[in-house]
């Protein structure tokens, strides 16, 4: 079975490799609508695309399939694919083999994954390979998978999965059960129940527990990546005509939105918008921007329906920006863009036409159509941006100030972690030592309640010894009475013995009178000569 799957896969990138190739010159493939984020950065968290290139990781980069991520001893880091949580333990590499609407393809090189897998669709498939098996999710939970020398263990808190080896084994991982397998068919070395959570366990369990209290969940879709940073930094409110909006709090005057930011190539999507805020993720790849009075406001329709993923939410205007360098990709859009009001449709600047041109529209009321997105500007509230060289909207100097500022936060928000982790660790280690102590005083207190029993059993011994000897001492004059009567009562049975004795003695030698005959009328019937006689 693991076989097949392993042969399935690789078809199905053969034939995408295949039909890529067969397109015609301009034409595109339509990329995918989910990608995944990198939400808990650290110093040692590092990426590479499908050229091995590693660079630092940018919390605000669209990671697809063929990038990996490399997480450093001692680092930990937490990736988001749609509405699915990636934590890894650091020494760790992890690599993305397939992502996009319905599949998430997962390959642990190294380390330590704990995989939160919170909804799944009917034809979603999500799987996670390593040297020894590939696990497939069959119903939502928390798994976990250890990459060791020679061996794989797996684990399932919650949820179920099928474990499948090379040459078609398979086996069942129930929830609240671990194994550990070696070789590539399956051969279980271990198997036991789930256990207590280690660092990285607890640790997940704490993120997880902060994303399900997050008041912007309550709002969006889990599938909108990026919804945690909304948390601290905006407010919600609700309007009759948009829903329920999200309001930026921001110190920059006369804000507006992709302005604050730069343009950048990211393959498959193309020309793809990184705004400098740290929560610019959520509101410019997906949802509609709306200004309400003189405030921006990010509407991101019903929670509902799935949303998927843009590269920018914008329509372009003006003559084609120059070509940066080397650059022979595709044309470059216009030198003005726009955020597109809820309601218009989304057509990529650089060519080609979604599947869904009204991605992030679901639930949001519709204008008048535009004719052309990249040459017409929409009605009502918006703006068109020059970008010469098709850069950033400000200078480069405020640009390297908020960047410089944005480095700053993450490393405060770096120590911050730090120091939370360590305050953990400490809190840890003085409840195990509170532990320990109370199981200390237990022990002495089992001790000396043992010992005070045996006391008390000792010293009830002696009392019972000495109320038998009391009582024994107390009845020994009755003991010592009853003897003598006991005594004068044998003696005096012993007189009247041997009077009687002594009486029977004298009738025997007294001689006896000689008896009469009896009178003649007072012989028995039946005697001969009687009156009752036989007379013949």
């Amino acid at each position: 079975m693991a076989a097949r799957i392993w042969r399935n896969w690789a078809a199905a990138a053969t034939l995408a490799w295949a039909t890529a190739v067969s397109l015609p010159a301009g034409a595109q493939q339509e990329p995918p609508g989910r990608a995944a984020r990198l939400s808990q950065p650290d110093g040692g968290v590092q990426w590479s695309g499908a050229d091995g290139n590693w660079q630092a990781a940018d919390p605000n980069w669209p990671f697809t399939a063929g990038d990996s991520i490399r997480v450093a001893a001692g680092s930990r880091a937490e990736l988001h694919a749609g509405a699915h949580a990636l934590r890894l333990q650091g020494p760790a590499e992890l690599g993305i083999d397939a992502l996009d609407d319905n599949d998430l393809r997962l390959t642990l090189r190294q380390g330590s994954l704990n995989l939160r897998v919170r909804d799944m669709a009917p034809d979603e498939r999500i799987e996670v390979n390593t040297q020894n098996l590939a696990m497939l999710v069959d119903r939502p939970g928390e798994f976990r998978v250890d990459l060791e020398p020679g061996s794989t263990r797996v684990l399932a808190r919650a949820g179920t999965a099928t474990l499948f080896g090379e040459n078609g084994e398979s086996a069942t991982l129930a929830p609240a059960q671990q194994a550990r397998y070696v070789g590539r068919n399956l051969s279980a070395i271990a198997a036991q129940g789930a256990g207590p959570r280690d660092a990285l366990d607890q640790w997940a369990a704490d993120r997880s527990l902060a994303e399900d209290r997050s008041p912007s969940a309550q709002h969006l879709s889990r599938e909108v990546l990026g919804y945690q940073e909304l948390d601290a930094h905006g407010e919600w409110s609700s309007t009759m005509e948009y829903g329920t909006v999200w309001y930026p709090r921001t110190t920059i005057a006369n804000w507006e939105p992709y302005r604050h930011g730069q343009w950048r190539w990211v393959d498959p999507w193309g020309w793809t918008w990184f705004d400098d805020a740290r929560w610019g993720f959520a509101p410019f790849h997906y949802g509609r921007w709306v200004q309400i009075g003189p405030r921006w406001a990010w509407a991101p329709g019903p929670r509902g329906p799935r949303q998927f993923y843009a590269p920018a939410l914008v329509g372009f205007a003006g003559a084609p920006a120059p070509r940066p360098p080397n650059f022979n990709r595709h044309r470059t859009p216009g030198t003005d863009w726009f955020p597109l009001a809820p309601g218009q449709p989304w057509r990529p600047g650089f060519g080609g036409n979604p599947r869904d041109p009204g991605r992030g529209n679901v639930g949001l009321p519709l204008p008048a159509p535009l004719r052309n997105t990249q040459r017409e500007r929409p009605p009502g509230p918006s703006i068109a941006t020059p970008a010469p060289g098709f850069q950033g909207g400000r200078a480069d100097q405020e640009r390297r100030d908020r960047w410089q500022r944005d480095q700053e936060w993450q490393q405060q928000r770096r120590q911050q972690q730090q120091q939370q982790d360590q305050n953990r660790n400490e809190m840890h280690q003085r409840h195990n030592q509170v532990r320990q102590e109370q199981l200390q005083r237990q022990d002495q207190m089992q001790q000396q309640q043992r010992a005070l029993q045996e006391q008390q059993m000792r010293q009830m011994q002696q009392l019972r010894q000495q109320q038998d000897q009391q009582q024994r001492q107390l009845q020994e004059p009755q003991r010592q009475q009853e003897r003598f009567m006991r005594d004068q009562r044998d003696q005096r049975d012993q007189r009247d013995h041997s009077e009687r004795r002594e009486q029977r003695e004298q009738r025997q030698d007294r001689p006896q009178p000689p008896r009469a005959a009896p009178p003649q009328d007072l012989r028995q019937p039946g005697e001969r000569g009687g009156r009752f006689g036989n007379r013949d």
